[in-house]
């Protein structure tokens, strides 16, 4: 199962409490993050959940996903040496902790 911390106790909570979210985001982004959130935690591996969620890599070990209408939530890598590709690149079929450390619209 693949693992999801949060950066701040402030995602924790509009990620763990759908009222938090829905203040800030409104009722269909917050259900959209919630839902992610959930099938992230339903997958083993990162890759699965960006094949199925279709996620957009960003610099560094770090990747996003859209919800709601204008919204991402991007994601890092977590743990101490990080599994890389040959060419240098996280391994995501190996990673199994990502952190949420922004949502931005």
């Amino acid at each position: 199962m693949l693992n999801v911390s949060f950066r701040t106790e402030e995602l924790k909570n509009v990620c763990t409490r759908i009222e938090e979210a829905q203040s800030q985001f409104g009722p269909h982004a917050a259900a959209e993050l919630h839902e992610l959130l959930a099938e992230a935690e339903s997958f083993l591996t990162t890759d699965e959940l960006i094949d199925f969620r279709d996620g957009e890599f960003l610099e560094g070990d770090s990747l996003s996903f859209s919800f709601g209408s204008h919204y991402r939530a991007a994601f890092k890598a977590v743990g101490e040496n990080l599994p890389r590709a040959d060419n240098g690149s996280v391994a995501w079929g190996q990673v199994r902790r990502i952190m949420l450390i922004e949502i931005s619209q």
